[in-house]
Formats: structure tokens, sequence, C-alpha cells
């Protein structure tokens, strides 16, 4: 310190009170000194307390964990995890090593799609007299609808037999059915999917085939669970019509209908139209999914600050059984630096 004190002094001798070309009186040379001596004084204790704000790695770890039998606030059974600690940090966060809490994906986390699935009830009332060989129901798919439809359906996809829907005449019981899309997918591009009903002539009965549709979805998989996208509960088919049509007799409502509840397909039943082929489309809106989803960066919990006293134990409530690895991000901070440490262990829920 000695050695340092000397320095200063010689430097505001030399610097402040000895300029060259410079002849100042004795009492202005001693004021001169002074002044010179508190700001060198200032400066070297600001560098000293630069130096102090640079911070070591935390001297932290996790000395283990134990698992036990508690009951939520609702007196329900639940596993506590209690993990212990030594050592102590400015900061601690912790990854739980769940689904979205992993350390693994602290820079952000992109998932891919397992299915996309069309599922929905079915159910046919066949009225008597009706061509028992008709096949008059076809769910069918495109990329790429202009809003018009036609009885072949031009630029679409017949995916009916993906469903296994049976003949009118074999079943009369309300059945569900569903099929993975996800191949029909196209990156960018939208995925219509539709039903088409047809009616073929008829001249000698006046009979047909009602066909109602219930609980439409169009869900997305993937490992995080099943996200439903479309909801015939929560916006109906709009319907697209060809060929004759009963409403256009302003005495005539039209005879398929689509409310949230039910699609309901119904055929022509006025003598002109009925020796012509004609029906209905209920096109879902479309839908765009990406071959991956991405979710973004998994977030910590933090569970110590720096005003917060050494932290000996932290408390954890799993929900599901199975194995994790728990992650505790211990960081020592102050304005000027930054050092942390990252400590992992493997914990397992009976």
């Amino acid at each position: 310190m000695k050695k340092h004190i000397a320095k200063i002094v010689q430097f505001v001798s030399q610097t402040f009170c000895h300029a060259p070309m410079v002849l100042l009186p004795d009492r202005l040379q001693k004021k001169c000194f002074i002044n010179g001596l508190i700001i060198c004084i200032i400066l070297l204790g600001s560098c000293n307390t630069k130096k102090d704000l640079i911070v070591g790695t935390p001297d932290f770890n996790i000395k283990g964990y134990t698992v036990q039998d508690a009951q939520d606030n609702f007196g329900n059974p639940i596993k506590e995890v209690v993990f212990q600690f030594e050592g102590n940090a400015d900061v601690i966060s912790f990854f739980s090593g769940e689904p979205l809490k992993e350390y693994a994906y602290k820079d952000g986390r992109i998932i891919g799609i397992d299915a996309v699935n069309v599922s929905f009830e079915y159910v046919a009332d066949m009225g008597d007299g009706t061509d028992p060989t008709w096949k008059q129901l076809f769910v069918m798919a495109t990329t790429n609808f202009d809003g018009t439809v036609t009885e072949e359906g031009e630029g679409w996809i017949d995916i009916t037999d993906r469903f296994n829907i049976p003949m009118a005449k074999d079943f009369t019981t309300r059945t569900l059915t569903s099929a993975d899309i996800s191949d029909l997918l196209v990156p960018g591009q939208p995925l219509y999917i539709g039903f088409k009903y047809i009616t073929y002539p008829r001249s000698a009965s006046a009979a047909y085939t009602t066909w109602d549709i219930h609980e439409f979805k169009i869900s997305v998989e993937t490992l995080l669970g099943s996200e439903i996208i479309y909801n015939q509960r929560v916006a109906a088919f709009p319907l697209y019509h060809f060929g004759p049509d009963d409403a256009s007799d302003p005495s005539r409502t039209p005879r398929s209908t689509s409310t949230t509840s039910r699609l309901r397909f119904r055929a022509n039943v006025l003598a002109a139209n009925r020796p012509f082929t004609a029906g209905d489309w209920a096109i879902a809106p479309p839908i765009v999914v990406d071959n991956e989803i991405n979710l973004g960066p998994d977030r910590p919990v933090g569970i110590k600050n720096r005003i917060d006293p050494a932290l000996s134990n932290y408390t954890y409530v799993y929900d599901k059984p199975g194995t994790y690895k728990a992650t505790f991000v211990a960081t020592n901070i102050t304005s000027h630096s930054e050092a942390s440490v990252v400590k992992e262990i493997e914990i397992t829920i009976p």
C-alpha cells in the first residue's frame, strides 16, 4: 500500500505541480498538489470497487433428495420431493424435468406432429323403398377449394375408406370413427375436409336415406398430447348445394341443415326434382398445420434471490410418477459480473 501511495505522490507532483513551461507560486503549487492527490485517490478507489464487483463461480451442490407422502389443500395424496443443498449462491433457478420444464430445452423447443386426426359420429336412417345399394356419403379432402362444388368434386380426394363407414342398410346405431390425415398436409397450404352427400335419380319412390354427423373434430397429436383445432360444436359446417334444389321453391326450406350439434343430409322430395342427381357438400374451415411446432424455450422457476438467506432445501410436488432430471442453475451476480454453475440430479417418483 505504501508503495502505491508513493507512486501517487510522485505522479501528482510531476503532473500537477511541475508542468513544463508553467511557473506557479508556492501557494498554488501546494493547492494543485492536494487537488491532484484527491483525484488520484478517487480513481484508485474506483478501480478497487470494480475489482470487488467481479464474482466467482458459486460454491453450490445438491446433496440429495427425499420423497415423502403428503396431502394437497383438498386432502388428496401427493408426493413431495425435498432437495437438499450445500453451499450458497446469489440466485438459484429450478427446472423440474417435467415436459416444458427441462433444462435441455432452455434455448428453445421444437416438436414434431405425430398425427392429425379427424373424428366424428355418424348415423343413418334409410327410408322404406330406398335402394340399399346406394353409397351416398363420402369424406373428401383438398388443398384447393375456391368456394364452388360439383357432383364429381374435381380436385378433391376421396378418403371415405379411411373411416370404415358401412352401407346405411348395415347399421342402425350412432357410431364413432376416426382416421389420421397427416399425410395429406402440404407445408404452407390449407387443407379442407368435407362431406359429400349424393341422392341419385328416383322415379318409383320418393324415399331417401338421412345421414347425420355429430361431434366432428380435427385434432393435432404431439408428445404433449392432443389439441383440437376444429370443433363442430364451436363452428357449424357451411353447406354448398349442387343440382336441382327443393329450396328454390319459396315455400320450401333447405333439405340439408347444419348446426353446431348436428349436420343432417336429406334428399329432395319434390316430384320435379327427384328424377335428377343432386346433393350437398359440408366443408369445414381450412386448417394449416406445419410439420413442426416451435414452442419457444422452457422456463425455470426462481427459488432464491440475492436478498434471500442461504437455501438449505427446496420442496417440489410432481404430478405424475416417473423418472425426471431435475436441474438447478446457481448464479452469483453483480452489476459488472456474473458466474453460474449447473447442477443436475436424476430422481424417481414412485
